[in-house]
């Protein structure tokens, strides 16, 4: 049946997953002006740099296949483990991390509001700082520790290293190189809803950020209650949502509401998926700007597993894509949930309303969970209370 005989009809994400699966074995999944850039990090095998707590990418040699658990990366977990400083391993010091994004080279960067700064880990856990410099607070773009920023929140990476940072407290998108160099990418300073190229544009509170193959950047504009969206040319245009209005309502484009959103994710057939944090729902809105409700009710704050209609999460706040799983760092239930191919929730890791960091062995404990990532070796890295932490979930 032709959809644009039928309105009510809507193709579900299990139908898509399989109609693209089958263009790709005949040869038909992309069309040849596609920009293959990949969705923020290419998978790959790479050297093992040993290291006590292993926290590097992307294999390590003697855990058993299959094996699963919540393993440091780095930071501590202490009375006196807060703060942010530079280090291997446990010796570095975290505040209060939220946005992680990793790149090809199994690189980590971490966005760390409390101080202002970007901070990289390498896959041998040693923690430096990319830009910014610890406690001062600004809007300056420049290299490294010249760089200022307020309130960074979320990051994505490209195929050539280079980090996209939403400057939260600045309301604007910034560009960080691969040798620290940060840049403005959109938005002017200003808190506002409006659309443009570049700093003719405005945000407010932007959140959210990911990278589709065609080069385009997703923010969750949480200010603005928001999707936007930011083309390789810098011409920004609002995707989803009413300026200004808090609500929950799916729809097409500025017919659809959010609430608070604070992260986006794309996976490879295009649909973004939005962390709507204000609602405690996952949203999808597909390449027609449809807009629909995953998982979660709006306004209830829960920690059930199950289907749509069932299931119930508590101020999510990230996001990561594997496949056809969507992972969502549950920040007020202290878990990491997977909204599978069915739309189906799980809890894969955590122990809901149970804030404490524990690590081993499933469900583990975690303490707010902000940030999540897909790694090169297909693990999960996250933030929690002043930690990176690698997560190795049941499959």
């Amino acid at each position: 049946m032709n959809a644009s005989m039928n309105p009510a009809w809507r193709p579900t994400r299990w139908l898509l997953a399989r109609l693209f699966a089958l263009l790709g074995a005949l040869g038909l999944g992309s069309c040849g002006g596609d920009v293959g850039i990949g969705i923020g990090v290419v998978w790959h095998d790479g050297p093992d740099h040993p290291w006590p707590n292993h926290p590097d990418w992307p294999g390590w040699p003697d855990r058993p296949q299959g094996a699963t658990g919540l393993f440091p990366i780095a930071g501590d977990i202490c009375g006196q483990c807060g703060g942010s400083r530079d280090g291997t391993g446990a010796l570095a010091r975290f505040a209060a991390p939220q946005g992680v994004a990793a790149d090809d080279a199994g690189n980590l960067y971490v966005a760390e509001p409390a101080s202002a700064t970007i901070r990289k880990v390498t896959p041998q856990g040693v923690v430096t700082t990319l830009a910014g410099s610890a406690g001062a607070v600004g809007y300056a773009d420049a290299a490294g520790a010249a760089a200022r920023f307020n309130l960074p929140s979320r990051l994505e990476t490209d195929a050539d290293a280079n980090v996209y940072v939403t400057d939260t407290g600045n309301a604007v998108v910034r560009r960080i190189t691969p040798a620290g160099l940060v840049t403005t990418v959109a938005g002017n300073g200003t808190c506002g809803s409006r659309d443009g190229t570049g700093t003719d544009a405005q945000f407010c509170a932007p959140r959210g950020i990911a990278l589709d193959r065609r080069g385009n950047l997703w923010v969750a504009d949480s200010g603005n209650h928001t999707v936007r969206r930011i083309a390789p040319s810098g011409a920004v245009g609002t995707v989803a949502g009413s300026p200004g209005v808090c609500g929950s309502r799916d729809g097409r484009g500025g017919q659809a509401q959010f609430c608070g959103p604070q992260d986006v994710e794309v996976d490879e057939w295009g649909n973004v998926y939005v962390v709507d944090t204000g609602n405690a729902t996952i949203r999808m809105i597909d390449e027609h700007g449809d807009v629909t409700t995953l998982a979660g009710q709006p306004g209830q704050c829960g920690a059930s597993d199950g289907g749509p209609g069932v299931s119930r999460l508590c101020a999510p706040s990230g996001i990561a894509v594997e496949g056809n799983d969507l992972y969502i760092a549950d920040t007020g239930n202290a878990t990491i949930r997977r909204i599978n191919l069915d739309n189906v929730t799980s809890t894969v890791a955590g122990t809901p309303g149970r804030q404490a960091v524990a690590l081993g062995a499933l469900p583990g404990g975690l303490d707010r969970p902000a940030g999540i990532t897909l790694a090169p070796d297909r693990s999960l890295a996250l933030t929690t209370h002043n930690l990176v932490v690698k997560l190795l979930p049941a499959r």
